[in-house]
This record gives structure tokens, sequence and C-alpha cells, in this order.
């Protein structure tokens, strides 16, 4: 008798869902996924590349393999789970909750406005990069966790007992987190190949001018050197033309009788000998001269190498 009974049901149940529309109930999630993303700035004032520079050094910032960083990205997870053995070897579950918060730590200038607007630009330029590496640390962190989210679902599918379905699921919440430190690891090792060939150029550039500058110091020093030589010979050569015209006096000559002729045997002697070290002075002079006009053409070119070099360096400085 209960057999009719049964079938008049299921056919009440037909016509009444076939005369009504319906609205199914949501499926409650297996795994919900919760994230946080928040932005905290820190300050920069300093007002110079390697001021700038060495006061986000002392920032305090430190990546997850202790290097020096100067954006940073931290995620704290957790997850809460329980399962209840609904009969021997079969766990009756909950829902699962997955929480990932993430911080990104960036620099920022109280002072920008007063910066040199050459010194601005390159901020701007270099901020904008790094808060698009770390935008990348955030994508994987979500990436990651998305992926853990959907296989936790494919877990918590397949009956287990809750014994063996916490050993799975806790082996899965550790792997998948390794997966994603590696993921994390593998941009960082990327990003350092693609900044060391971005460096590249600039360091070679860099390495021709302080050769030429090493070159140019030694060829300064050199000429430095000749100068003080000359000098001394210059000195040396005022003091003997002078003790020659302290002689000429006492033989009541002067260098203006020199070019007459009839002179005596002594003044043509002093005369001759005056006229060879004015000869040999001002042929010292000329060297000394045409050795500071090279001295001062190497210094121009000096000067400009060192300007030169010191752009290569600023921009070098911003490709960290």
């Amino acid at each position: 008798m209960r057999r009719p009974l049964w079938a008049i049901l299921i056919v009440g149940l037909l016509v009444l869902s076939g005369c009504a529309t319906v609205v199914p109930t949501p499926q409650r999630e297996r795994v919900v996924l919760k994230t946080t993303n928040a932005t905290r700035y820190y300050p920069v004032r300093a007002m110079s590349t390697t001021a700038i520079f060495d006061e986000i050094d002392k920032n305090g910032l430190f990546d997850s393999n202790g290097r020096r960083a100067v954006g940073l990205t931290s995620a704290e997870w957790n997850m809460d789970w329980k399962g209840v053995e609904a009969r021997p070897g079969l766990c009756g579950q909950d829902s699962m909750t997955i929480t990932l918060n993430l911080v990104v730590s960036l620099p920022e200038h109280k002072r920008s406005s007063d910066l040199p607007q050459n010194i601005r630009a390159s901020w701007q330029q270099f901020t904008a990069g790094v808060a698009a590496h770390e935008q990348r640390h955030v994508d994987i962190y979500l990436d990651g966790a998305r992926r853990m989210k959907s296989r936790m679902e494919a877990i918590l599918t397949k009956p287990a007992s809750c014994s063996k379905l916490g050993d799975t699921i806790r082996a899965l919440w550790v792997s998948q987190q390794a997966d994603i430190e590696k993921a994390q690891n593998q941009f960082h090792t990327e990003e350092d190949a693609r900044n060391h060939d971005h460096r590249k150029p600039l360091q070679a550039q860099i390495a021709v001018q302080q050769k030429r500058l090493s070159a140019l110091d030694s060829d300064i020093r050199g000429l430095d050197q000749a100068l003080e030589t000359l000098k001394r010979r210059s000195d040396t050569t005022l003091a003997e033309l002078d003790a020659v015209k302290v002689q000429m006096g006492k033989s009541g000559a002067t260098p203006s009788v020199c070019g007459q002729s009839g002179l005596a045997s002594k003044v043509l002697a002093l005369c001759q000998r005056h006229n060879a070290l004015v000869g040999t002075y001002n042929a010292l002079v000329e060297e000394h001269n045409g050795t500071v006009a090279r001295r001062n053409s190497l210094a121009d070119e000096h000067d400009r190498i060192v300007a030169t070099t010191n752009t290569l360096i600023e921009a070098l400085n911003w490709t960290r």
C-alpha cells in the first residue's frame, strides 16, 4: 500500500515542478577564498640620488632572502576548516575558508615637488617600476590562492575519513604555499636577469669612461711633474742670468751694449753668456706655456668625462 503513495509523491513533485518556475537555492561553496590587499608607504625626504638610496637602505626593508628591498609584498595565510566523522570512514565537512592578507610597502617622497626636475622625473619612473614589480608579486599570490582554492575543492569532493582528509589538506596547504614562493623566487630571478642586462650597457660605458679618466689622470700627473722640472730649470737659469748681469755691472757693461762692436774680451764673453741664458730662458718659457696648454686641454677633457661618468652613474643608480 505504501508503494503507490511513493509514486504519487513523485508525480506530485513533477507536476509542481512543471507548473512553476523555481529559483534554485545557491549551492554553498565548499571553499571560500577571502583576500585583502593593503598598501603602506614609508617616507623618503632626501634630495639627491645618492642620499635618496642611502635613506631607502636605512629604512630596513628586506626580502625573504635577506636582501635589502625598495618595495616589499608580505603575505599572511590562514585556513579555517573542521571535519566531523559523520560515520566511520566518512568525514562530514563544514566549508573551508582560506584567508590571504597582503601588505605592499612602497616608498613615498615627502618633498617630491622640491626635487630637481631631472631627479623628480627619475624618481617618478623608478617608483612606478617598483609599484609594478610589487603588483606582480601580488598577482602571483592571488593566482596561487585561486589554485589552492580549486585544489582544495577537488579534495573535499572525495569521500575520506577526517584523519586522512586532514592529512591531505595539510600537505596541500604546505605544498601550494611552497609552489607560490617558488614562483615568487623565479620572478625575482628573471627580474634580476633583466636588470642585469639593462645595467650592462651602462656599466660598460662607465668602464670606458673610467679607463679614459685613469689615462688622463696619469697624463696630467706627468705634465705636472714636467712643469715642476721646467720651473726649477727656469729658476736656475734666471739665477745664472742675474749673476751674469752682476758681473757685467762690475765691468761697467749693460745688456744694451752687447750689440756694439769692439767690446773687450771679458765683456764680450759676459754678453755671449747673457744672450745664451736669455735664449735658454725664453725656450723654457715657451716649453712651459705649451705644457700648460696641453695640461689645460687634458683637464677640460677630464672634467667633461667626469660629468659624463656622473650622468651614467646616476642613470645606473636608478636601475635598481
